[in-house]
């Protein structure tokens, strides 16, 4: 399970509400226009002027749909942007800590994932999600490797005084950097939350949708 799925389910929740307010207000849109022009040819009961606050309905359903519009462009374009320049700085700690963890024996490397620039934030995510718990693994086998080597020194009698403290300022460098993108991914994610939650709240009050769809 994603440590981030609940907040991801809030975000995909508002983009479907989103979509689904713009749905309902095309489909009233297209209703209203239909409407229109089946009075307007109705060319002998002179119709027209009973046409104009149809019309001017239809514009206020037209600029709600677009201001609606906006709002999702705004909330995904930030998203996807933001957590894209995470991604790619993330995924360049995980490649420095990969070419470190080659020296100790026994280790089981995978495959960094690359978020690519068109990708969009679920994408983004899952990459930043499997990075990171990649580099706590390797941070946690690079524990457990200095234990072991130091033990080993210290048992064999073997005068490598400083051997665990220079690999704990190699594993404590990594640590800092991995701790800071953790707290930043929290951060945003928490951030992108509460922007999708006021969004969705200004949706809900939009009265000029409400009255005229």
């Amino acid at each position: 399970m994603n440590q981030y799925d609940e907040n991801l389910d809030v975000i995909t929740g508002v983009v479907k509400k989103i979509d689904n307010n713009i749905k309902n207000l095309n489909n009233k849109s297209s209703e209203i226009r239909l409407k229109i022009e089946m009075l307007i040819k109705k060319v002998n009961l002179k119709l027209e002027d009973s046409t104009q606050l149809l019309q001017f309905q239809h514009s206020i359903i037209i600029n709600e749909i677009n201001y609606i519009k906006s709002l999702k462009q705004i909330l995904l374009s930030n998203i996807n942007s933001h957590l894209y320049y995470l991604s790619e700085n993330i995924s360049m700690l995980a490649i420095s800590v990969l070419n470190v963890y080659k020296d100790i024996p026994g280790n089981n490397t995978k495959t960094i994932l690359m978020t690519n620039k068109n990708d969009e934030y679920l994408k983004i995510v899952s990459d930043i999600t499997f990075n990171l718990n990649y580099i706590h693994e390797i941070l946690d086998n690079f524990k457990n490797y200095n234990q072991k080597l130091s033990e080993e020194m210290k048992t064999g009698n073997f005068h490598c005084k400083t051997l665990e403290n220079d690999i704990t300022n190699v594993y404590s460098h990594i640590n800092l950097e991995y701790l800071k993108y953790v707290n930043d991914m929290e951060k945003r994610m928490a951030y992108y939350v509460e922007f999708s939650n006021n969004i969705s709240q200004q949706i809900d009050n939009m009265k000029l949708a409400s009255f005229y769809n």
